[in-house]
C-alpha cells in the first residue's frame, strides 16, 4: 500500500496460463498503467477505473514472453537452465483523480513458469518425483530451483556425482552414458535451494511456501533396462518440466483421404492414356494420416497422474533416433478423449497418438 493505493498481484512464482491479476484499489483511483517486460521485450496495458478499483489479468502478454522460444531444444550433454521460465518485471503506475493527480508507482518482479497449477486442489509444485529413466534413451530430469545450489545423485544408496545449479530458473539435468546405476538414483537437494515455492492471492487459496532442510530427498529416477522397443515419446508438463516414457504400441489406424480430384475426359481417347498429363487430364492426390494407441502397463497412481499431463500438453514428440550425433524428435498430437483414473493399485494408462500427415503422390 502506497498513499492509500493498494495493490494486489502474484508473487514469488507465477504460472501463464494460471490468472495472473492485477488489482488496484483505493479513494479517487482514475486510471492505471501496467508496462510488462521480459528481456527486450515489453507491453504496456492502460486501464481506467471504476468505483475506485482497476482490474485486470495479464497473462496473454506474459505467455506472449515465451513465443520465441523452440520447445523442441534440449540439451542432452550437460546441465543447463531451460527458456520454460522466465523472470517478468511489472512497473504499475496508478493516479489518483485528486487536485494534484497524484501518481503512484510500484514495481516488482515475478518468475513465470510455462504451465498451470491445477485450482481447485492442495497442489505442491515441484514436490517428491518418482521417474522412470529407460538407459537405452535420452532422458533428463526437470526441476525448478528458487536459488543457487547443488544435486547430489545417489546411486544405489551411495554418493555418486554432485551437479551444480547456478541461479533461479527451471533446469534441466541429462542422464548421460557414464551413469550406470542398476536400481535407481535419489536426486537430493543438498543445500535447501529447492524449496516448494508456491503462490497465491490469485486463487484466494491457501498454498504453502516450505524452505527444505539440508540433503531433502527431491526425485527418484528407477532405471530400466530392458525394454527398447515402442513409442518413447517425450512432452511439457503442466509445471514446465519435460517428461518422458517408453509406451508399447497397439493396432494401428491408417487413414487415407484424397484431395484435389479432377478427371478430365474430353472424348479423344477413351482408355485415358493422355490422362496424366497436367491440367488436360487427370489429377490427384492422396495424404496418409496414422493414430497409434499407445499403452504403458500396470503403472501406479502417481505415474499415471505424470502420464495423464501427455493429454494436455501442446507439445508432444516422438523419439526418431540419432543423426550425427544428435537427438532427433518427430512432433505428434495426443487425441483429445476422456482418461478414467480408477482405484486400483495398478492400472493400465492407454492413450492415442497421431502422427505428422504425409503426401503419399499427387499426380
Amino acid at each position: 500500500m502506497k498513499n492509500g493505493v493498494t495493490l494486489a498481484y502474484p508473487d514469488e512464482i507465477g504460472f501463464a496460463f494460471n490468472p495472473c491479476l492485477l488489482v488496484a484499489s483505493g479513494d479517487k483511483i482514475a486510471k492505471m498503467s501496467i508496462d510488462v517486460s521480459s528481456g527486450e521485450k515489453k507491453e504496456t496495458v492502460w486501464l481506467d477505473a471504476m468505483a475506485g478499483r482497476c482490474y485486470t489479468d495479464v497473462r496473454e502478454y506474459v505467455q506472449s514472453f515465451f513465443d520465441e522460444m523452440a520447445f523442441g531444444v534440449v540439451d542432452y550433454e550437460r546441465e543447463k537452465k531451460t527458456e520454460l521460465g522466465k523472470r517478468v518485471s511489472f512497473a504499475v503506475a496508478v493516479t489518483k483523480e485528486d487536485e494534484g493527480k497524484t501518481l503512484i508507482s510500484f514495481s516488482f518482479d515475478v518468475f513465470y513458469i510455462w504451465g498451470a497449477m491445477k485450482t481447485g486442489g492442495q497442489e505442491i509444485y515441484n514436490r517428491f518425483r518418482t521417474l522412470t529413466w529407460f538407459r537405452k534413451f535420452p532422458f533428463t530430469v526437470g526441476m525448478y530451483a528458487a536459488g543457487s545450489g547443488s544435486v547430489m545423485f545417489i546411486k544405489d544408496g551411495i554418493a555418486d556425482r554432485l551437479v551444480n545449479i547456478s541461479e533461479q530458473g527451471v533446469w534441466n539435468i541429462p542422464m548421460k552414458s557414464t551413469d550406470d546405476a542398476r536400481r535407481h538414483y535419489m536426486l537430493t537437494d543438498s543445500t535447501g535451494a529447492f524449496g516448494e515455492v508456491v503462490f497465491d492471492d490469485t486463487f484466494d487459496m491457501t498454498f504453502r511456501y516450505s524452505c527444505v532442510s539440508t540433503k531433502t530427498e527431491k526425485i527418484r529416477i528407477n532405471v530400466v533396462d530392458d525394454y527398447d522397443e515402442g513409442y518413447y515419446l517425450r512432452w511439457i508438463d503442466r509445471h514446465g518440466f519435460y517428461c518422458y516414457y517408453l509406451f508399447k504400441a497397439g493396432e494401428e489406424a491408417r487413414k487415407v483421404k484424397q484431395e484435389g480430384l479432377f478427371v478430365r475426359n474430353n472424348l479423344i481417347a477413351y482408355d485415358m492414356s493422355y490422362g496424366y498429363r497436367g491440367h488436360t487430364g487427370r489429377q490427384q492426390q492422396m495424404s496418409r494420416e496414422d493414430t497409434i494407441p499407445v499403452c504403458a502397463p500396470l503403472v501406479d497412481s502417481e505415474t499415471w497422474d505424470m502420464l495423464f499431463d501427455i493429454a494436455t500438453s501442446p507439445c508432444v514428440d516422438l523419439f526418431a533416433g540419432y543423426k550425427d550425433g544428435m537427438v532427433k524428435w518427430l512432433p505428434v498430437t495426443a487425441v483429445a478423449g476422456s482418461y478414467t483414473k480408477t482405484k486400483a493399485v495398478l492400472q493400465d494408462f492407454v492413450c492415442s497418438i497421431v502422427l505428422p500427415e504425409v503426401q503419399i503422390q499427387k499426380l
